[in-house]
């Protein structure tokens, strides 16, 4: 299987549907480039052996494949009376509480719950499958009334909309998963119901005592978030818009404008992000998704967003292989018409001129009433930053990015439109055009006769210094 070419990247969730190695392949062929492991569900040892599958399997292709772990954190999950389903009627009263009292139908749910919650506030299970208004307060239990019938699942998550609950940004198994995560197989970790930049802190003072240098992925998933969303945008390396809680936590008629939103407020500053949740729900069942999840997907390129995501449809669906193949065509065909808003960025650090100088150069290009036309743009960068600085304004649909760094090379698996390489090079290579066109050459990353931009710093492996834009035509 041949993916369609794609600027567009893909976040699969990895889960019973898709945990052996033989359909890992077909889904990096498929045209997964990020696996994620959520770790709400599953052990330690189980996520480890399926990470190291995706790496063998990546390694095997020769495909940059970055892993991204998600934790919990202050996200509120449930607890059912001997882990089992419970039926629930309609205006029928049930009791959350922090015990088991004995009902067979008693949810348990954690005190901070208890303590924030008033009368006449509503709660949420399982992303709106469940709806319960609180009748009445005790100082170890809530009284709710159920709005309709549903059955109600084990650890399913427990939404309260307008309500922040004062919990601590990683729970135990947060710990847990962090002390099991090494350098060389996880390059992101996820953040669930980020309230503010010192959560996204908290985690990376956490990645610091562990020596793990993955980049944080802040999940937009409730109205603290979005009330200080400049503040969390700026403090994370990557942002997840986890549409599923977010349209509990806000009204759901407000989603698409949030979704545009943070879109937008992500390319300002230059950082990489994901649209996630239900994106081909309907192909956790069916073979094909609705008209209606297609043009979500789309609008997303359209948004301007730099991935989508995968969760049921790949965890537990029955289609996992063919949604991956199904998002990678509708990217690809709608990234030839997408033109993203264009952004502002008054407050531009000054050492990013080379990029707003190389995007600039590259929109002249593109006159096909100028002379100049450059055919392929290559980034030498050791940590990323000038290609994410670059691909968010658009101009072009795709980067080579030259590294040395394993990490730089999988985490650029989750930016628009960056293909990434490895090679070793020589500070004295990048001042020689000859020796550096020659492997690139070699490489295939250049072919004979194009046009090409190279952007790349005075001095190799000092990172913020990229200085040097040069053209030149491949002999």
């Amino acid at each position: 299987m041949t993916p369609p070419q794609k600027s567009t990247k893909i976040v699969v969730t990895i889960g019973p549907a898709t945990e052996t190695e033989e359909v890992i392949e077909q889904l990096i062929l498929a045209g997964m480039n990020v696996a994620r492991f959520n770790t709400k569900h599953g052990t330690p040892e189980w996520h480890h052996d399926r990470i190291m599958r995706v790496k063998a399997v990546a390694q095997r292709l020769n495909t940059p494949v970055a892993i991204l772990i998600d934790l919990q954190g202050p996200e509120i999950r449930i607890q059912t009376p001997g882990e089992q389903p419970v039926e629930i009627v309609e205006d029928e009263h049930i009791t959350f509480s922090v015990t088991q009292s004995g009902d067979e139908k008693t949810i348990i749910i954690p005190q901070e719950v208890i303590d924030a919650e008033q009368e006449g506030n509503t709660l949420i299970i399982d992303d709106g499958l469940g709806e319960f208004v609180i009748v009445g307060k005790e100082s170890d239990a809530l009284i709710v009334e159920a709005k309709n019938t549903c059955s109600i699942g084990h650890r399913k998550s427990l939404n309260t909309p307008g309500v922040v609950i004062n919990m601590p940004p990683l729970v135990a198994q947060d710990y847990v998963h962090l002390d099991a995560a090494t350098n060389d197989i996880v390059e992101f970790v996820g953040l669930s119901f980020v309230r503010n930049a010192q959560d996204v802190h908290n985690l990376r003072e956490e990645l610091k005592k562990r020596n793990l240098d993955a980049d944080v992925v802040a999940k937009i998933e409730n109205q603290a978030a979005l009330d200080n969303l400049d503040e969390i945008v700026k403090a994370a390396d990557v942002v997840m818009i986890a549409r599923g809680d977010l349209g509990v936590e806000v009204p759901y008629e407000e989603l698409t404008h949030w979704q545009k939103t943070i879109v937008t407020l992500c390319r300002e500053q230059a950082k990489p992000v994901i649209t996630a949740t239900q994106m081909l729900k309907s192909m956790v069942n069916f073979p094909y998704p609705s008209r209606a999840e297609v043009s979500d997907v789309a609008n997303a390129v359209y948004d301007g967003t730099d991935a989508v995501m995968l969760s049921d449809e790949t965890t537990i669906g029955k289609y996992p292989v063919k949604a991956v193949a199904a998002q990678a065509k509708i990217v690809a065909y709608n990234e030839q018409f997408a033109k993203p808003p264009a952004i502002l960025s008054p407050d531009i650090d000054v050492s990013h001129w080379v990029t707003h100088a190389a995007s600039m150069l590259l929109k002249t290009s593109s006159d096909p009433s100028k002379s100049l036309v450059i055919n392929r743009v290559v980034c030498f960068s050791e940590t990323g930053a000038t290609a994410k600085q670059l691909m968010r304004f658009r101009q072009i649909r795709e980067i080579d990015v030259v590294t040395d760094s394993q990490l730089t090379y999988n985490q650029l698996s989750i930016v628009y439109g960056v293909r990434p390489w490895m090679m070793s090079l020589e500070n004295e290579n990048l001042s020689n055009t000859d020796s550096v066109v020659s492997q690139l050459t070699n490489l295939g990353i250049v072919k004979s006769g194009e046009v090409v931009l190279l952007i790349h710093g005075s001095h190799w492996k000092q990172p913020g210094l990229t200085n040097v834009l040069k053209i030149v035509t491949i002999p």
